[in-house]
Formats: structure tokens, sequence, C-alpha cells
């Protein structure tokens, strides 16, 4: 089996064995994990070269690979936990959320008639959004404003991945994918916010943080792997 093949059949096998092994060497505070957390994101990002033969076509695929690019600055920003590599984090982070959220948009334009699922999806947020900042109050600090920004931006995403599952021809993938990639970005976002401003970096959280992130990402990837099939003709784009 030459190389190639090899990485085709095992890529994800091999994403998610390093996304284990880099959270054993965080509960042992190995200083491996510097080396493993950046190598998640490539390895998404070679599954999905390996599987599209028209990279930049059309134009919603393009913006996904602009946001995973946007992934991987963000994880790298972020081995150092320090409040200046914090915060570009999050704005790396929060540019991902934006760019996701287009690629979503290019699969299902907003529509007033069928708006209610991302209304709903809107006012739940916003409710977990106000128990979370009223949670962590003080604690935040500096951060108050940048922590807002962000969850406005996650926000927006989760709500476009649910206008998604109303065109029927992406419906199921919404449903099985997207959708449930961008809900349990929330529940990573939500453990990390706790995490750093409430819980003082535990390092068991930190474990369930980057188990729900490293799902998070390959619930999304698969996706849009399914939403923009790798062929010319393969699906009908709705962003007429």
């Amino acid at each position: 089996m030459d190389i190639e093949n090899f990485l085709h059949k095992r890529t994800l096998a091999i994403y998610w064995i390093v996304l284990l092994v880099h959270c054993t060497f965080q509960y042992f505070v190995l200083p491996y994990r510097a080396v493993t957390k950046p190598l998640l994101v490539p390895l998404l990002l070679l599954y999905l070269l390996m599987n599209d033969s028209t990279i930049g076509k059309p134009i919603g695929k393009a913006i996904f690979y602009i946001g995973l690019f946007l992934a991987f600055f963000g994880d790298v920003l972020l081995i150092l936990i320090n409040d200046t590599f914090f915060l570009s984090g999050m704005i790396a982070f929060m540019l991902m959320n934006l760019f996701y959220g287009i690629s979503f948009l290019y699969l299902n334009r907003l529509h007033a008639r069928k708006l209610l699922p991302a209304l709903l999806s809107a006012i739940f947020l916003f409710a977990i959004g106000y128990w979370l900042y009223n949670f962590l109050g003080d604690e935040m600090g500096d951060y108050k404003m940048p922590i807002f920004a962000y969850m406005i931006t996650l926000g927006i995403m989760i709500c476009l991945s649910v206008n998604v599952a109303g065109n029927e021809l992406y419906k199921k993938i919404a449903l099985t994918y997207l959708i449930p990639g961008t809900f349990v970005f929330l529940i990573e976002n939500i453990l990390v916010a706790v995490n750093k401003f409430h819980l003082g970096n535990d390092k068991n959280v930190y474990i369930a943080v980057m188990l729900t992130y490293g799902s998070a990402q390959y619930l999304i990837v698969k996706g849009i792997l399914k939403a923009y099939p790798s062929t010319d003709n393969g699906a009908a784009y709705a962003i007429e």
C-alpha cells in the first residue's frame, strides 16, 4: 500500500489517535502536547484535500477552507496560555466562526418564511450567553467585551448551521453533521470560558475541551465534504 492510499484510508483514524495522545500528554503535563495540538486541523485539512478534486469551487467550500486555516492559527496561538496569545487565538476563532457561517449560508440563503428554527436557536443561545456572562461576571476582567463579541460570532455560526436544514437537499447533512458540530462547539466554548475564568485552567476540564473541540471540527468537516461533493456537477448549490 503506497503512502497516498494509506493516508486516504487512515487519515481520520490518525486524527483520533493524535487527539487521544494529545489528551494523554495534557493529563500528564508533558511538553509534547505543544506538538500534538497543531496536528489536529492539518489532519482534517489533509482529509478534505485527499477527497476534493475541485479545490476552490464552489465559493462556499473555498470559504470553509479559509475558516479551517484560521482554526489552525488559533490552535497554534493558544498553545501558550497567556493574555496576549489567548486574545489573538480568540480573534482567530471569531473569524473561523464567521467563515464557517458564511460557508453554511452558501448552502441555504436566509428566507423570511423559513427563519423560525434559526430564530428559536438565537433565543436559546441568547439565554445561554446571558447565563454564562452573569455566571462569570467580574472574573472575566478585561475580557468582557472580547467574550461578548466572540459569543455573537459563535451564535451566528450556529444559527446559520440550523438554517441549512431548511434546504431539503442538505437537511440530512445539517441534522447529522453541521448542527451537532456547531452545538458541540458551543459546549466546548462554555468549557473553555468556565475553565479559564472560573476554574483556573484545570487540566481535566481541558481534556473535555479538547475532546469536544476535536469532535466538533470532525463533524463539521464531514458535513462540508458531503454538502460540497468533489465534482463539478455534484450538487445543486443553494446560493440562488
